[in-house]
């Protein structure tokens, strides 16, 4: 997988968190101005989160290599399973928009970014551009954002915790193919 599709699928997977949150307010309906700053807060905290993961992850690939790719695919099929059981047992994320105002906003957004953040360690190992994945990241998680909102209005309440099941399928894939790919390095050095 090309550095560029890597990337995406990544942003895709982080996204899946924040489209099911957004999902689940756009069932409830939404004034456009509140979704615009959700998508600008939500698209910038999966901008920032990364880039701080990254500072320490690259940090860390310098200092320990492989082992630091390691333990970024480890976290990353971590985050991927927690996604997958927290739908399984009924520990979905459930959401009250009145509550969303002001600071309550950006703890959403930190909430859902947490996972860019922690994928940010491994960016330090797999990713010679990080501004270009980060931006890749942000600008995907904020279209994801806008997307599930608008399809929140106009489906029902089922796709929401299956969005969060895709999602950590897709980030449990994404960190298997890490471990095997760090192996497969250590296997052939």
């Amino acid at each position: 997988m090309s550095g560029t599709l890597w990337v995406i699928a990544v942003a895709v997977g982080l996204g899946m968190d924040a489209f099911s949150f957004a999902l689940a307010l756009g069932l409830t309906g939404i004034r456009k101005a509140f979704v615009w700053r959700m998508v600008l807060t939500i698209a910038l905290f999966h901008v920032f989160m990364p880039w701080a993961g990254f500072c320490l992850g690259s940090m860390a690939g310098d200092l320990f290599g492989i082992v630091a790719s390691v333990f970024g695919a480890i976290l990353v099929v971590a985050l991927g399973l927690k996604m997958i059981y927290n739908v399984l047992k009924g520990n979905g994320d459930s959401i009250q928009v009145a509550g969303l105002q002001s600071w309550r906003l950006y703890v959403l957004a930190f909430s859902v970014s947490l996972d860019a953040w922690s994928m940010g360690f491994s960016l330090g190992t797999m990713v010679n551009d990080i501004l270009r994945a980060i931006i890749i990241i942000g600008l995907t998680a904020g279209i994801m954002t806008g997307g599930g909102i608008l399809l929140g209005n106009k489906l029902g309440t089922g796709l929401g915790s299956n969005a969060q099941v895709l999602g950590g399928c897709i980030l449990l894939g994404i960190g298997i193919k890490m471990c095997f790919t760090a192996i497969f390095y250590i296997h052939l050095g």
